[in-house]
C-alpha cells in the first residue's frame, strides 16, 4: 500500500473515532488534567472511583463498597491506567452515610493507611462554595466503561439538573424523593450526545472548573436510560467535615 493511501486511511480512522466518542459524549481523560481521580480495587480488580479530599481521605459513593469490608478495598492514585504506573493504598477505615439505603443518601468516606503524596499526577479536589441546582456543562471522570474491565480513565459530559421533568423520568420513587429534597442531581447526557454510562462508574466524581459537584450515585439498565442519580455534595457539607478531618474553606 502506497504511504499516501495508508496515511489516508490513518487519518480516516482517527475521524471516525474521534467522531463516536463526540456522538457518545465520552472520551479518553488525562491524569494531569484530573489529578484529584483515584480507582477503588478489590483483588486490584475496579470496584469503582473516588476522589482525593485531603492526604489521608477519600470521598466515594457508599455503594462502591457495597460488597466487602472497607478494610478489603485499595485506592490506586496517580494513573491514567490504574494497573499501572499507580500508587496503592490500603483502606484503613471508612464510613457509609448513617442513612444510606441503595441510591437514597449513597455517599461514603474513606481513611487510608499512610499519607498521600501530592505530586503533578495527584491533587485534591476542590469543594463547591455554592449549591446550584443545576451545572449545564459538567464532566464525570472515571475508570472503565461499557467494558467493566477497562482500566483506562475516561470522561464523559454531563448535565447536572433538578428539573421536574427529570424526575418525572425516575421510575424509582425513592430517587425522585432523593432529588426533590436536594440530595442528588439527574445526570444527563450533554444534548445532542447519546453516551451510555456504565455502572462500574459508582463514586465517579462529577466536576466544572475542577470543583467537585456530585459523585455518581445510581446507573440503571439501558432500557431506563435517563434515570441516572447522582449524590450532591453540598448536602453532606457537614457530615464530610464531621466525619473527617477535612476542612470546607475553598
Amino acid at each position: 500500500m502506497r504511504p499516501v493511501t495508508v496515511l489516508l486511511a490513518v487519518l480516516l480512522i482517527a475521524f471516525l473515532l474521534g467522531l463516536v466518542q463526540a456522538q457518545n459524549g465520552v472520551a479518553e481523560a488525562s491524569i494531569y488534567q484530573y489529578q484529584f481521580i483515584v480507582a477503588v480495587t478489590y483483588a486490584r480488580q475496579l470496584h469503582g472511583n473516588g476522589v482525593i479530599l485531603s492526604k489521608r481521605w477519600i470521598l466515594s459513593s457508599a455503594s462502591t463498597f457495597y460488597t466487602y469490608p472497607f478494610t478489603e478495598y485499595t485506592v490506586a492514585v496517580g494513573a491514567e491506567d490504574y494497573q499501572d504506573q499507580t500508587t496503592w493504598y490500603e483502606v484503613e477505615h471508612g464510613y457509609k452515610h448513617p442513612k444510606y439505603i441503595g441510591s437514597d443518601y449513597n455517599i461514603a468516606v474513606v481513611l487510608i493507611r499512610g499519607s498521600i503524596e501530592y505530586t503533578s499526577r495527584v491533587q485534591p479536589i476542590h469543594l463547591p462554595t455554592s449549591n446550584p441546582d443545576g451545572v449545564e456543562a459538567a464532566t464525570m471522570v472515571s475508570f472503565g466503561g461499557s467494558d467493566e474491565h477497562q482500566s483506562h480513565l475516561r470522561e464523559a459530559k454531563l448535565v447536572l439538573t433538578t428539573d421536574q421533568s427529570c424526575i418525572d423520568q425516575q421510575a424509582d420513587f425513592q430517587a425522585k424523593q432523593f432529588i426533590w429534597e436536594g440530595v442528588g442531581y439527574c445526570a444527563l447526557p450533554e444534548p445532542g450526545t447519546t453516551n451510555d454510562l456504565w455502572h462500574i462508574a459508582t463514586g465517579a466524581p462529577i466536576v466544572a472548573d475542577r470543583v467537585l459537584y456530585a459523585v455518581f450515585a445510581k446507573h440503571e439498565a439501558s432500557d431506563h436510560k435517563g434515570q441516572e442519580v447522582a449524590t450532591r455534595i453540598w448536602h453532606f457539607k457537614d457530615w464530610i467535615t464531621t466525619t473527617t478531618d477535612v476542612a470546607w474553606d475553598y
